[in-house]
């Protein structure tokens, strides 16, 4: 029989399908598996050949149905066309996708890796999964029954050597942690810049609404340092910035679970396996360091936080508790005391205050806080050491009544001019055409961020054949880089119809400015092969601007405007970002 062992890789943006797949881990290990968890972009990709064992894939959405950066490398390898069709002939494998079915394309890094896998020889152990969001107990309603079957499956093929170990037991943890001497070599608790950083210092914090309009939206202006070599983005890419948790946030946690003594002390990390922790973590640093560098302490925990907390309860009320949690009967309770307040990790630990974390296992626990990706508003061609976002600021309340606050957000917005931090770049999923083509934007609210690098850099080529359609609330309220607009327009640079949907008794949105337009717009699409762009809000605006375009094409006399529709998606001159 061969050996019991499991490799499980994920491709993982926000962090859930790393969970998972660390979820999936300690199950194997209860069954007797040995178990290695990277991502895709961390194995050997050449050994996936040569695998004897099984391998389950994990790997989540993002974007407009992108695979996770954490996973592009592996996916662009398999894709080569050099690979021999049966070149995974000996693979025994498994998927489960992390999406959600109101967005277009929902799993299809997951469909795509598992169709490849198929073709190339490989075969599948269960049929794919497909954990939704929109499922009422989230993405564990089809992570659940999948694992079921996953493990009846192995089992059967592995029969386990002894009883499964109890679910009462606490796995080891993934690190050795002690605190160490502090007379020790001066370059401890020094931290390496992730690979493609870029220095840059925060040299404008402008509010852009107005101060009585409900939602902040803020235009943050960053300058990248000069000493290092300038980098080439283009209009539609991303800035990518890993926040920081506040240090009134930090001190109040350390107290919590009372660590403020320690809090300062040096102590030195060894991980059992080395692809556990980021490299660009020191391997000597402080809790302090590790509460507001690298662990989120303001997420909203996932059931795995619920499963590990168990261990460690000293009464038995919260571990009956938390049990509850993490049992497939439990995520309706789950749900509802957690994900629908959206009750962050402090609140948690202050519900049980019985509950606190050995410190070997925070890395086990903790979740690490995940990067935020924001359209970049300023285009390199015109000022090529100035990186403009436009933010909209995360302040909502829930059940709770206490207000949530964006961890990145309240970070940005707590920030001292001249501060200077690491950003790196993304590509977008929006491309612009090299020539002159014209380009019809859909950019309602902060939708518009990425449009303005669109026309500033079309402008400096002096491209005018720019039409945008941009939405908001009032024209006096939230008119988004309103200024600069209205000069494009004023030098013929750019044609502009607005929405201001509250602005009269009867309400408008941009869909409705499309179809007013729909001479010019088919005129645009018909005869000069214009590339419509739309960005924003996910919720209903990407669909209703959709049916707008399919009746305006409908209007000029096309049968199945629906499928001219499609066919420009296809061929990228209907090109949609997205978000919730």
């Amino acid at each position: 029989m061969s050996e019991r062992r499991l490799l499980i890789l994920y491709g993982s943006q926000t962090g859930y399908a790393k969970d998972t797949a660390y979820r999936i881990g300690r199950q194997a290990w209860r069954r007797h598996f040995s178990v290695s968890v990277q991502s895709m972009d961390q194995v050997d990709k050449w050994s996936i050949f040569t695998t004897t064992y099984p391998v389950i894939f994990v790997c989540s959405t993002t974007g407009q149905g992108e695979e996770p950066d954490n996973m592009k490398k592996f996916w662009r390898f398999i894709l080569r066309k050099t690979i021999p069709y049966d070149a995974l002939s000996g693979l025994n494998y498994a998927v489960f996708g992390l999406g959600d079915s109101s967005y277009q394309k929902f799993n299809f890094p997951a469909k795509r890796l598992s169709r490849r896998l198929q073709q190339l020889g490989g075969t599948p152990i269960v049929d794919r999964g497909d954990g939704d969001d929109q499922h009422y107990l989230g993405l564990d309603g089809a992570l659940d029954p999948w694992l079921e079957n996953l493990w009846t499956v192995l089992l059967d093929q592995y029969p386990l050597p002894k009883p499964i170990v109890p679910e009462s037991v606490a796995p080891d943890p993934s690190c050795d942690i002690d605190y160490i001497d502090e007379q020790i070599d001066a370059s401890v608790g020094k931290t390496e810049l992730i690979p493609g950083t870029h220095l840059a210092r925060l040299v404008k914090s402008d509010r852009m609404t107005a101060p009585d309009h409900f939602q902040d939206v803020h235009l943050f202006e960053f300058e990248l340092d000069d000493s290092t070599q300038t980098p080439q983005w283009s209009p539609g890419d991303c800035a990518v910035l890993r926040p920081e948790n506040l240090d009134s946030d930090v001190n109040d946690f350390l107290q919590q679970m009372h660590w403020t003594e320690h809090a300062d002390k040096l102590l030195q990390i060894k991980p059992h396996d080395e692809s556990i922790i980021p490299k660009w973590i020191p391997r000597c640093t402080t809790l302090r360091w590790l509460f507001t560098n690298y662990f989120d302490i303001m997420a909203v925990p996932r059931r795995s936080f619920f499963e590990m907390l168990y261990y460690f309860s000293s009464s038995e009320n919260e571990k009956e508790r938390l049990h509850e949690f993490t049992t497939s009967e439990g995520q309706d309770e789950l749900q509802t005391y957690c994900m629908r307040p959206r009750r962050t990790i402090v609140e948690v630990l202050d519900d049980l205050p019985c509950s606190r974390v050995p410190l070997e296992y925070i890395f086990d626990v903790f979740p690490e806080i995940a990067d935020r990706s924001f359209s970049i508003s300023s285009a390199s061609a015109v000022t090529p050491h100035r990186v403009d976002l436009t933010v909209a600021i995360v302040n909502y309340k829930t059940l709770m009544q206490k207000p949530r606050v964006g961890v990145c957000t309240k970070w940005l917005l707590n920030m001292e001019l001249g501060r200077t931090v690491g950003l790196r770049f993304a590509k977008g999923t929006m491309k612009l055409p090299a020539g002159p083509t014209p380009i019809i934007m859909v950019g309602p609210g902060t939708g518009i961020a990425a449009f303005m690098a669109f026309i500033d850099d079309r402008v400096s080529r002096n491209i005018s054949a720019n039409y945008l359609f941009f939405g908001c609330r009032n024209e006096h309220g939230d008119f988004l880089h309103q200024e600069q607009l209205q000069k494009w327009v004023s030098c013929d640079k750019l044609q502009l119809f607005c929405a201001f949907s509250r602005d009269q008794e009867n309400t408008i949105y941009v869909q409705q400015r499309v179809r007013e337009q729909g001479d010019l717009l088919w005129s645009l699409i018909s005869e000069q092969d214009a590339i419509v762009y739309v960005s924003g809000n996910a919720n209903r605006m990407p669909d209703d601007v959709r049916q707008a375009f399919t009746d305006v094409i409908a209007d000029h006399g096309v049968d199945d405007a629906a499928a001219y529709v499609q066919a420009m998606v296809k061929t990228g001159r209907y090109q949609e970002e997205c978000w919730y």
